[in-house]
């Protein structure tokens, strides 16, 4: 198993940071490694779509869990394994505080980590940067 997890601090609103999150289809906007994303419907709790990683297969995904203005659960099926995403906020006067946790479960998700784990464990930092740049533009 291997979490992945990275906080940041912003002045947006959680309604802007929540406005960026639903906004699936432009993910790729602020994760770079993401080709595309897609939902089959609306943000909400078991709601399946789409995502392609750059270099990587088309994933089927699945939100897990959606709490408005606080948290959800994104998981994408591998061989043998799932990734699943933590994104939540909290608001503490007047910042933002922005977590998302990437958890790698399964029998192969071993090799997954190694295979791609260093690589988003890298890139995490700066995705939510440019994440927050959306949400307070």
């Amino acid at each position: 198993m291997l979490i992945i997890e990275h906080t940041v601090e912003t002045n947006a609103e959680p309604e802007r940071i929540w406005a960026v999150w639903q906004d699936v289809e432009n993910w790729n906007l602020w994760d770079s490694g993401l080709e595309f994303s897609l939902l089959n419907g609306p943000f909400q709790s078991g709601t399946t779509g789409k995502l392609k990683p750059r270099g990587g297969p088309v994933l089927r995904t699945r939100l897990t869990l959606v709490e408005p203005m606080s948290r959800f659960v994104d998981e994408a099926r591998l061989p043998f394994a799932r990734i699943v995403v933590s994104h939540s906020l909290r608001r503490f006067g007047d910042k933002t505080q922005v977590t998302h946790r990437i958890e790698m479960l399964g029998v192969l998700s071993w090799l997954f980590a190694i295979l791609i784990g260093r690589e988003m464990k890298k890139n995490l930092p700066h995705e939510m940067q440019e994440m927050v740049k959306r949400a307070e533009m």
